[in-house]
């Protein structure tokens, strides 16, 4: 072996050597008009997306979702949740599907309105899916994900030290719960953790589930990032109070979500630094939605559909949230 060839089997073992660079975890709030598409991607590059949009004929959030991949460095979905079977959540899953491969399906179970968005669902779900319940988890290198609510239920026990929930001004059996009727209280929620940074994701859970979270107590604990249930409509304060995010962000639309009750919930919440939104509320006045600093879309539906992504440190120490439309960032400390 010459001198030429010992120099590059010795650079090549320090190639292999070198640890790598840690990746930080991604967020994406993907512009669907109203649909709820968030993105996931960890560290180690597994993804995790929740909900596709709608079905239009230029198969338009597909085309979205596809590019907010691109952006986020992956060419495959390793899972793809169903929050619930409504056209602006599911209807866009077999369009995605024709572009890229996703791995595995996660749902509620059976659809209690049987409706086309179920139909188009099981199209591409059959024979990959995999239903839920609270407590279960989703196996991803160096986070744990965990799943909070689905098809009506909570979890029976507290992810952190439960006490009781002083927002909570009626005892639990004065709330309603048992009204399932529909898909919407059917929600699919998440609670993914990295170190000390947590991010809760309920999908279009309806406010009597939300109130089984919260009271009498909070079973989910302080977060720095919350998605705002039902693209900001019907809004829990016994819960989002609890919660104490930092940061919430509304994965809205032009005319769907962004309720200003909801909104007034939100911005009510203790030690909130900011809320970024997809859209700007246009029915809303200014006081009811955030700056443009802020906002990622400024005008009607069918715009550029610009994002809004967080990139959260691999030690879960901080985040940085930022609007892909004009580029404005902040940095967020988790607590």
């Amino acid at each position: 072996m010459n001198r030429t060839h010992l120099m590059i089997i010795m650079w090549l073992t320090t190639l292999a050597c070198t640890p790598k660079e840690p990746r930080d975890l991604t967020i994406h709030w993907i512009d669907v008009e109203g649909g709820a598409a968030t993105l996931i991607v960890t560290p180690e590059g597994e993804s995790v997306l929740m909900d596709a949009g709608w079905g239009t004929d230029d198969e338009r959030d597909a085309v979205r979702i596809v590019a907010a991949m691109d952006e986020a460095g992956i060419t495959k979905l390793d899972y793809v949740i169903a929050s619930h079977y409504h056209n602006d959540h599911v209807r866009g899953m077999p369009a995605l599907a024709r572009r890229v491969s996703i791995g595995r399906y996660i749902d509620h179970g059976e659809s209690v309105e049987q409706n086309d968005a179920w139909k188009d669902y099981l199209t591409v779900a059959e024979g990959k899916r995999r239903s839920v319940t609270p407590g279960d988890t989703l196996s991803l290198s160096g986070v744990d994900f965990t799943f909070v609510t689905s098809n009506g239920e909570v979890l029976d026990h507290a992810l952190a030290n439960a006490v009781s929930n002083i927002y909570c001004q009626a005892d639990s059996s004065d709330i309603d719960d048992s009204q399932l009727t529909g898909e919407n209280p059917r929600s699919v929620g998440y609670l993914l953790s990295m170190g000390n940074f947590q991010f809760l994701n309920l999908g279009d859970l309806t406010v009597n589930i939300q109130h089984k979270l919260a009271c009498p107590s909070n079973k989910i604990g302080v977060i720095d990032l919350y998605q705002v249930p039902h693209h900001g409509n019907g809004v829990s304060p016994e819960l989002s109070l609890a919660l104490a995010p930092t940061v919430a962000v509304l994965n809205n639309g032009g005319q769907k979500g962004g309720d200003a009750t909801g909104y007034e919930v939100i911005s009510a919440v203790p030690g909130i630094q900011a809320i970024w939104q997809v859209h700007r509320a246009l029915k809303n006045d200014d006081q009811h939605n955030s700056s443009e600093q802020l906002t990622a879309n400024l005008t009607e539906e069918n715009d550029e559909g610009h994002w809004i992504k967080a990139n959260v440190q691999a030690d879960g120490s901080s985040y940085i949230v930022e609007n892909g439309r004009n580029k404005f960032s902040e940095t967020y400390v988790t607590k």
